[in-house]
């Protein structure tokens, strides 16, 4: 069927027909609204999605950008659970707008812009990012972008962040406040500006409560799985006298409560353990992992709806940067020393 032959049953121009599967309702009455899709939906029609992009010069395709070093090109990043969360808000999102979404890794600008060229997406929502390649794009690009968790702030680029330091800093201070006061933080966070944010958050926890900030206590490990288990390793084997940790991903807390397993330590009688991001599966580790939420869900739709909005409407977003707060979750990981 066509849209001829359903302007044809309907009794109503083909323009109205198009109007109605281009979502345009202000220019239809709801009762013709309902009646084309009603045909539409009895005859199973599917439009004809590269001729409306010609027509409307719009692909309704949102290109997910995950920036990324030449040298990790064959990462899977999507057993990432932060990343695959994410996509799965925004892939949802999208959806419920009538919008596509093409996932890709990318290493420089170009990478970008040969996506920009072969599918003409309508906007870009970088996931994971270098600040050069960002830059480097809205300088030769008019396309609608927005980021999470940039330090950039620029004029034509949404922004949605967490408050990343605030972040650790409720976290230590949870274990202060439990009666801990041999705390590890465990990140290589040298080098990435969020991670640095969050380890500056357990410096001041610290130093609120005049607690020192001890560089053995300080654990550069990689933010993974294996990071978390090579950690403890490292606690047994130096025999430090850390009651608590905090990191800056549930994936490497994880991997702490796994690496206690295997030293034969107790999480929380021996060690207390506090994540961050509050993934799904903090309810399903042994103990019940306490954690940081970000609010992900909240992130990923705040950050598509003014990317939907700056695309329909030509406009930025009144309100393009913002930074959300962030939530201590409570479960099973951390325990009270009594003085």
């Amino acid at each position: 069927m066509t849209i001829k032959d359903i302007a044809k049953k309907a009794g109503v121009s083909m323009m109205t027909v198009s109007n109605v599967i281009n979502q345009k309702h202000n220019r239809v009455s709801p009762k013709t609204i309902e009646k084309v899709n009603a045909i539409i939906r009895e005859s199973n029609y599917t439009p004809n999605l590269n001729a409306r992009s010609l027509s409307n010069k719009s692909s309704k395709i949102i290109g997910i950008i995950i920036s990324i070093e030449d040298t990790d090109s064959d990462i899977n990043y999507f057993n990432n659970p932060y990343i695959s969360t994410m996509i799965g808000v925004i892939e949802q999102e999208l959806r419920h707008h009538g919008y596509f979404t093409m996932i890709r890794t990318v290493v420089s600008p170009s990478d970008i812009m040969k996506l920009l060229g072969g599918w003409g997406v309508d906007g870009i929502l970088f996931l994971l990012h270098t600040n050069s390649n960002v830059e480097a794009f809205l300088e030769s690009s008019s396309c609608p972008a927005a980021i999470f968790d940039s330090q950039l702030t620029l004029p034509h680029l949404i922004n949605v962040s967490s408050h990343d330091e605030n972040g650790l800093y409720l976290s230590t201070s949870h274990l202060i406040a439990c009666g801990h006061r041999h705390i590890a933080f465990l990140a290589d966070y040298e080098g990435n500006p969020i991670y640095t944010k969050r380890f500056s958050g357990y410096c001041k926890a610290l130093a609120e409560h005049n607690i020192p900030l001890r560089p053995e206590y300080l654990l550069k490990y990689p933010v993974s799985y294996e990071g978390g288990i090579e950690a403890v390793k490292e606690l047994v084997t130096r025999n430090l006298p850390i009651t608590g940790l905090v990191t800056v991903a549930d994936i490497c807390a994880i991997g702490v409560l796994e690496g206690a397993r295997l030293s034969g330590l107790s999480v929380p009688s021996d060690l207390s353990v506090i994540g961050y991001d509050n993934l799904a599966i903090c309810q399903f580790t042994y103990p019940k992992l306490t954690s940081i939420s970000q609010d992900m869900t909240q992130k990923a739709v705040m950050a598509t709806r003014l990317l939907l909005e700056r695309i329909e409407s030509g406009e930025m977003p009144q309100k393009s940067h913002i930074t959300l707060d962030v939530t201590l979750v409570e479960r099973e990981s951390v325990r009270k020393i009594e003085s």
